[in-house]
This record gives C-alpha cells, sequence and structure tokens, in this order.
C-alpha cells in the first residue's frame, strides 16, 4: 500500500511540474509582438536629447572683463555683463577680417565698410571701466557704430562712441536701436560726425540718464515710434535739419541743457495733429539760437510743453552785450590737420590781444571778421574790406599751420581745446582757433 502511495506521489508532482512548464509556454505566446529592442534583457541605455545649436556657456550676471574689440564683439550674449578695460575699440578693424557670423548674437554686414549688428540678446550689460576713458568708434561713415535688433533689456554706460572721420561726412548714426526695448543709456559721450545721437524705430521704453550728444551731422535724436525719457542729459554742437527729429514718439526731458546747437529747425518741422508726437521739458535750459527758434517753432506744436521752470538766454546786441575776456590757461593745444582746420566752416573773430601791452579788446564791429579755410590750400582773413585778405596755408607741425597773406606779410595759427571755463558757462571741449600777427594775438571761434 505505502509502494502505490510513493508511485502516486511522484507521478503527482511530475504531472505538476510539465503543467507549470505549458503554462509558461503558452503565456509567451500570447504576449503582443515587439520591436528587437524590446527583446533585450539588459536595461535599455539613456539617449541624449537632440542636439541644438551652440550656446556660449556663461552664468548670469557673469563679468566678462575685455580689452580689445574682438574679446568684445565676441562675448556679447544674454545675461552677462561686459566691463571694457581703459583703451579705445576699433570694432572696424576687427570686423575687416572677422566671420560675417561673429556668434549667435553678433554678425557684421557690410556698407561702405564693416558694421557690428547685435540682435537677439536679452539682459546685457556693457559697461566701461571708471579707472580711465573708453572709446568704441567706427570708421565706415554710412555705418552705425553699434545697431542693436529685436533685443530687450541693454544697459549701457559710462562709455565714449563716435565715428573716425571728420564732422559732415557721415550717414550713420552713432548708437541705432530697431525693435528694442527696455534701452538704459547712462553716462554716455556721443559723438559726430554721426547723423544723430540716436536712432530708434519701433523701441519701447529708452531712457538716457548723464549723456552727452555732440557735433552730429543731422540733429541730436531721431525717433521713429519710440518714446524716450532724457534725464541730465547735454545736447551741444549739433548741426543739420531738425534737431528733434520726431515720428510718432514723444520725448521727455528733464533737467537738460541745450546749447550751440544749430539747424533748420529745433522741433520737428513734420508735424500735424495724427502725427501723434511730443515732448516735455522740465527745468532746462537752452541757448541763445534754440530759444529764438522755440519762441518761433511752439506756436505751430500744441504736444511740446515747455515747464516754467526751464530757462532761456536771449541773445545780446554787440553794443549792450557784456564780454569777458578769455582765460587762455583753461584752454590746451590741440593736434590738428586740414581737415580738422576746414571741419568748421569759418572762424569768427572774438578777442584780440596786444602781445606788447597785454591790453585786451573785442570784435564790437558790425562787419565781423571771421577766417575760412578751402581745400586748395587758400584761405581769407575777411574784413571790412570787400575781398578780405587772401592767403595761402600750409601744415608746419602737427600743432602750427603757417600763413602766408598776399600782400606779403606771415603768421601762424592753432587750435586750443576748452577745458571748461575759458569763459563763463563756457564748456568742455570748444574748438578755438589762436592767430599769431607781429603784435597780436586774435583767438576765433
Amino acid at each position: 500500500m505505502d509502494k502505490k502511495l510513493n508511485v502516486c506521489a511522484f507521478a503527482l508532482a511530475l504531472l505538476l511540474l510539465v503543467s507549470l512548464a505549458g503554462c509558461s509556454g503558452a503565456s509567451d505566446k500570447e504576449e503582443p509582438a515587439v520591436t528587437p529592442e524590446q527583446t533585450s534583457t539588459a536595461p535599455a541605455p539613456i539617449l541624449p536629447e537632440s542636439p541644438t545649436p551652440p550656446v556660449e556657456s556663461v552664468a548670469e550676471n557673469e563679468v566678462i572683463h575685455v580689452s580689445t574689440a574682438g574679446e568684445f564683439l565676441e562675448a556679447i550674449a544674454p545675461g552677462v555683463v561686459i566691463e571694457l578695460a581703459p583703451g579705445t575699440y576699433n570694432l572696424t578693424e576687427y570686423l575687416h577680417d572677422a566671420s560675417d557670423n561673429i556668434s549667435n548674437y553678433v554678425a557684421r554686414s557690410f556698407t561702405d565698410g564693416w558694421q557690428a549688428e547685435i540682435h537677439e540678446v536679452d539682459s546685457l550689460t556693457i559697461r566701461g571701466a571708471k579707472d580711465g576713458k573708453v572709446e568704441v568708434v567706427a570708421e565706415p561713415r554710412y555705418s552705425d557704430v553699434l545697431y542693436f535688433n529685436d533685443c530687450s533689456d541693454i544697459t549701457i554706460e559710462n562709455i565714449t562712441f563716435g565715428h573716425t572721420i571728420e564732422q559732415g561726412n557721415c550717414e550713420g548714426a552713432v548708437l541705432a536701436f530697431d525693435y528694442c526695448q527696455k534701452i538704459s543709456l547712462n553716462s554716455l559721450d556721443l559723438y559726430g560726425c554721426g547723423t544723430y545721437g540716436v536712432v530708434a524705430d519701433h523701441t519701447e521704453d529708452i531712457t538716457l540718464k548723464d549723456c552727452i550728444i555732440r557735433e552730429c551731422s543731422y540733429g541730436i535724436i531721431d525717433l521713429l515710434c519710440s518714446d524716450t525719457v532724457f534725464e541730465g542729459c547735454t545736447f551741444r554742437d549739433n548741426r543739420g535739419f531738425d534737431m528733434l527729429s520726431l515720428s510718432g514718439s514723444f520725448a521727455h526731458f528733464e533737467d537738460c541743457s541745450f546749447t550751440g546747437n544749430e539747424g533748420d529747425n529745433f522741433l520737428p518741422a513734420y508735424h500735424h495733429s495724427d502725427n501723434e508726437s511730443g515732448a516735455c521739458f522740465e527745468r532746462c535750459t537752452f541757448g541763445c539760437w534754440e530759444s529764438a527758434r522755440l519762441n518761433e517753432e511752439l506756436q505751430n506744436h500744441g504736444n511740446f510743453v515747455i515747464g516754467e521752470d526751464c530757462q532761456f538766454e536771449a541773445e545780446e546786441s554787440k553794443e549792450d552785450g557784456e564780454f569777458f575776456a578769455l582765460d587762455t590757461t583753461r584752454l590746451k593745444v590741440a593736434s590738428f590737420d586740414t581737415q580738422v582746420l576746414m571741419a568748421d566752416e569759418y572762424y569768427i573773430l572774438y578777442e584780440i590781444v596786444n602781445t606788447t601791452s597785454g591790453e585786451v579788446s573785442f570784435e564790437t564791429s558790425d562787419d565781423v571778421r571771421f577766417l575760412t579755410f578751402e581745400e586748395d590750400g587758400r584761405g581769407c582773413f575777411w574784413t571790412d574790406t570787400e575781398k578780405g585778405r587772401p592767403f595761402n596755408y600750409e601744415m608746419d607741425s602737427a600743432y602750427s599751420c603757417v600763413i602766408s597773406f598776399d600782400d606779403g606779410s606771415k603768421a601762424s595759427c592753432g587750435l586750443y581745446a576748452d577745458q571748461g571755463g575759458a569763459l563763463p558757462n563756457s564748456e568742455e571741449g570748444s574748438i578755438w582757433l589762436a592767430l599769431y600777427l607781429e603784435d597780436e594775438v586774435l583767438w576765433c571761434y
């Protein structure tokens, strides 16, 4: 009996094993088809994400110190602070040999020379070092010194920008912005021959604080559908057409100074009710020409408001005006060449100093005397006679020019830069010409 039971138990165990094996096989057959990769028992590898265009790896608000034009342009990227060491950065020299796409955010384009174009950058700060002058220049006359397109949250501070060629020959602006927003320009010196200090097209929220715009050849600003705030800025010695060229734009000026500017108009010449342009001036000061133009032009510009706290300078007559002796200790000799000498159309006589007695007299006649210099080496000292005193001139050094009058007499002249304070309320950078005669020095501006 026991023997039979043992046989039966063995048979049942064997049957159970066969049954389990059969279930396992049936289960494998009923599973859905899988790809060859899924049949592997090894764990699936972790694949990298699809490759993307290379992007410069920079930390947010990282400060990058640069000392060359190439380092400056190549460092431009979102979220960085670029600090330029003291010195001059000639962008044209670098761009001449650079590739068309310098980086993901900087390209070069050609007008009559290479221009740097910065595009699609957010949260960028460009600043000059505080321990010396930083100057960024461009050579081509048709190029902007820096051009920004589709950028936002851009801050530029403590830098001088300008073109290297003489005044009156530029077709490009100093700084230009197209379709940008939130632009902050602080403590900048923007000088001509650039057409305008700032040109903006469909750009929102622009602020200039403690900036200088000077010696531009078309005007001060050119804004198209771009509202702008100016705080504590100085606008001087700009020439050309409309000093404030506004179209569909509003400009707000606070604590600003306008002196020595001259053109066809101060306010926009093209203005009507559909233009929706305007400006507001608070605590601003205006020189003689600006005061006279505003007095005339405001009658036809209802959207332009002058605050009662603004100050105007009335032009004094020669007979009643007060003259101040030029403080020559505030003048610094300046290097120049014939192109610089001809940059001003004429030099008006202001003061006469007798070199023997030291006596000072002023030009008070109705027929103002002045000098002109032409390209062919000829010039003229225009006096109260119809023909004046023609002369030949030539450079004898980087600081002096020899003048030979047609009547046989000789003279020399030099240029001097006002360091500020040569006359009451005079500004740094004004140019004076000294004509050295036999016993007199004639100071002209």
